[in-house]
């Protein structure tokens, strides 16, 4: 079963349910946001922590690319590996991990495998206090999903809901481990789905330019590093950071005119990010070892 590029770009953006974005919405809702999301990375603190969340699902589903890829279970974390998560980091990850194993899933129609891992998700929802978001009408709206259209409102309502709930409740650290899990699990099933490095393929370029929102997820990390939680998980992603800060950001002198290629993304409309085809598996392998790290994954 294939999927059109912009179904890869949900689950890679929404997946995680959050992430923290850099990358310029041109829609009347991102002109509205206070502090516009652009190329350049500015510290985030406590005031303007939800203003770097990721666009909702709904403006995500905009970006409509071609491209293909083929859906494959073996890129989903074990549903039995939710039994090992004990301790309340590994149960927000583990949330975030699912989380995007679910979209992944519900977006190439895998009916049954994703009512599975909406179970998996629903448990975790309970056992970090996110039952009041994860109510028995939302996961009866979840099991009646019948396309891609009803997936978007379930998302996108369910996006809502979990920031809006964490926000009130003052629980920014658990955002930033649950957007941590799900934006790792997230690049690890494209990059993986994705396993050839091709140049000019819009997949690549898509994992690239996720150098930008990597650094916001980092920066968002270290307002907190006082956290011992988030102290490790810092350290945990030195990895894929080693890999990003080698990525050369070039600047396209007039990125409208004709000298733009077609299908080229531009990151805020003034830079493209570059990615060889040595780092691609370099960054592979980085995404892979952490994410098993965090999954409990045995490898």
């Amino acid at each position: 079963m294939k999927a059109p590029f912009k179904l890869i770009t949900f689950i890679i953006t929404f997946g995680m349910l959050f992430m923290f974005s850099a990358c310029n919405e041109d829609n009347d809702n991102a002109k509205n946001e206070k502090d516009s999301l652009s190329s350049d990375v500015t510290e985030i603190t406590e005031d303007n922590l939800i203003t770097y969340l990721i666009p909702s699902p709904k403006d995500m589903f905009s970006f409509t690319r071609s491209g293909n890829l083929s859906y494959s279970d073996k890129v989903l974390n074990a549903k039995e590996n939710a039994d090992k998560y004990i301790d309340t980091k590994s149960q927000e990850l583990g949330f975030g991990i699912y989380s995007a194993d679910l979209a992944y899933t519900a977006a190439f129609n895998q009916t049954g495998t994703a009512g599975e891992y909406l179970k998996v998700v629903e448990s975790l929802s309970d056992k970090i206090g996110l039952g009041a978001v994860f109510t028995e009408s939302l996961i009866d709206r979840f099991k009646k999903i019948e396309n891609k259209d009803s997936l978007l409102k379930v998302t996108n309502d369910t996006y809502y809901d979990i920031v809006k709930f964490l926000e009130e409740n003052d629980r920014n650290s658990s955002l930033l481990l649950i957007s941590t899990g799900g934006w790792v699990e997230s690049l690890y099933i494209v990059t993986n789905l994705q396993n050839k490095y091709e140049e000019n393929n819009e997949i690549i370029q898509l994992i690239a330019d996720q150098k930008n929102i990597f650094e916001n997820i980092i920066l968002s990390l270290q307002q907190r590093e006082g956290d011992a939680n988030i102290a490790d998980i810092l350290k945990d992603l030195q990895p894929i950071k080693d890999v990003y800060d080698k990525l050369e950001v070039i600047k396209i002198e007039n990125p409208d005119t004709e000298t733009s290629k077609p299908g080229q993304i531009i990151v805020g409309g003034s830079t493209k990010i570059v990615m060889t085809e040595e780092q691609f598996n370099d960054l592979k392998k980085a995404i892979a070892d952490v994410r098993n790290k965090l999954a409990g994954v045995n490898v």
